[in-house]
C-alpha cells in the first residue's frame, strides 16, 4: 500500500507538535505538550529575625533563603494517561528525592503532595503536583555547556525538519511511482513516514533538545547526561540508517528521465543534511560525555 502526501504531512505534523512546548523533566519522566503546566511560580522568602529596640531601632538577622514549594498542574491525555499519572504516584510513595528540570532550573526535589483526577474513562488524567525544594543552587559552567549542546542539537533538529518539509511538498513523493527508476531504490515516502529513519531521528533529537533547553547541570545530574546520551544514540542509529539508504539510492538511480533526476536530487539533499546533522550530533555527544562524566570514547557516529 502506497503512502500518500497527506499521510506523510500528518506524520511530520504529529512529530512537530509533540515538541511545541518546552518539556519538564521529573525523575525519569519527560512531560511534553498538555502535560507541561501552563504556569510555574518560582520564588521564596528570606528568613529574618527582627529584634526591636527601645526608641524604634531594630536589628535584623538574615537566617537564609527559604525556597517556596513548586506547584505544577497539567493533564495526561491519551491511552497512556492513567499509566503516566500512576508513575508520578509511585514516585510520591517512594519518598526519595527525584531530579526536576524546568524553566531554567535543574535540581533534586521531594514530592510533597500529588493527586490526579480520573476523567473520560482514563483518557484524561488532570494532575496537581507540589514539590519541596532544597537550598537554591548556584549556576555553574556545566549549565553553559548544556546551552552549547542545545545549540548544536537545535541546529540538527531544525535542519532535518526543513529538509523534510521540502521533500514532503514534492510531487515526486506524492505520486509514489517508481516504475521509471531502478526497483532497488527505497521510496522517499518510506524514508519520511512515521516509522522511517528520518522520523526516528526527529523524535530522538526532539527529546534531547527539550532536555538541553532546560539548562540541565550535567555535572551534578549524571542521570540527565545518560538520558541525553541515550537519545543521541537513538538519533545516531537513525542517521546511520538514513545515510545508508540514501547512499544506496544514489548508487542505484540512473538519470534517464525527470523522475529519476528528481529522485537523485532529493536523495542528495537528504544525504547532505544527514551528514551535517551527524557532525553536530557528534560534537554535542562529546560535550555531554565530558560534562556528565560518562565513560564514552570516540565519536557517536563513525565518519
Amino acid at each position: 500500500m502506497g503512502v500518500s502526501l497527506a499521510d506523510i504531512e500528518n506524520a511530520i505534523g504529529s512529530i512537530g507538535r509533540g515538541y511545541a512546548s518546552a518539556p519538564v523533566m521529573i525523575g525519569g519522566m519527560v512531560l511534553t505538550g498538555a502535560e507541561v503546566p501552563d504556569a510555574l511560580t518560582i520564588g521564596g522568602r528570606q528568613m529574618l529575625v527582627v529584634h526591636r529596640l527601645v526608641g524604634g531601632g531594630r536589628v535584623v538577622d538574615a537566617l537564609g533563603n527559604d525556597p517556596a514549594r513548586l506547584v505544577l498542574k497539567g493533564k495526561f491525555i491519551g491511552p497512556e494517561a492513567q499509566a503516566r499519572a500512576q508513575a508520578l504516584e509511585r514516585m510520591r510513595m517512594a519518598g526519595a528525592p527525584v531530579f526536576f528540570s524546568a524553566a531554567g532550573m535543574s535540581l533534586n526535589v521531594w514530592i510533597a503532595q500529588y493527586r490526579y483526577a480520573y476523567e473520560a474513562k482514563g483518557a484524561v488524567c488532570s494532575y496537581e503536583l507540589t514539590l519541596e525544594r532544597p537550598a537554591e543552587l548556584v549556576a555553574s559552567s556545566s549549565i553553559v555547556e548544556s546551552q552549547s549542546i542545545g545549540a548544536d542539537i537545535g541546529s540538527a533538529t531544525s535542519g532535518m525538519l526543513d529538509m523534510v518539509g521540502k521533500l514532503a511538498s514534492s510531487a515526486y513523493v506524492a505520486s509514489g511511482q517508481f516504475s521509471t527508476i531502478v526497483g532497488q531504490v527505497t521510496p522517499m515516502a518510506q524514508l519520511l513516514d512515521a516509522g522511517g529513519a528520518v522520523a526516528s531521528v526527529r523524535n530522538a533529537l526532539g527529546t534531547v533538545n527539550g532536555i538541553s533547553q532546560t539548562g540541565v547541570n550535567l555535572a551534578t545530574n549524571p542521570a540527565s547526561a545518560q538520558s541525553m546520551w541515550q537519545g543521541m544514540e537513538q538519533a545516531g542509529a537513525g542517521l546511520t540508517r538514513c545515510l545508508g539508504q540514501t547512499g544506496e539510492n544514489l548508487e542505484s538511480i540512473t538519470v534517464s528521465n525527470y523522475s529519476a533526476l528528481s529522485a537523485l536530487t532529493q536523495n542528495a539533499g537528504l544525504a547532505s543534511q544527514t551528514a551535517d546533522s551527524r557532525g553536530l550530533l557528534n560534537r554535542a555527544a562529546v560535550q555531554v560525555a565530558t560534562a556528565g562524566g560518562l565513560s564514552k570514547a570516540g565519536p557517536l557516529i563513525g565518519g
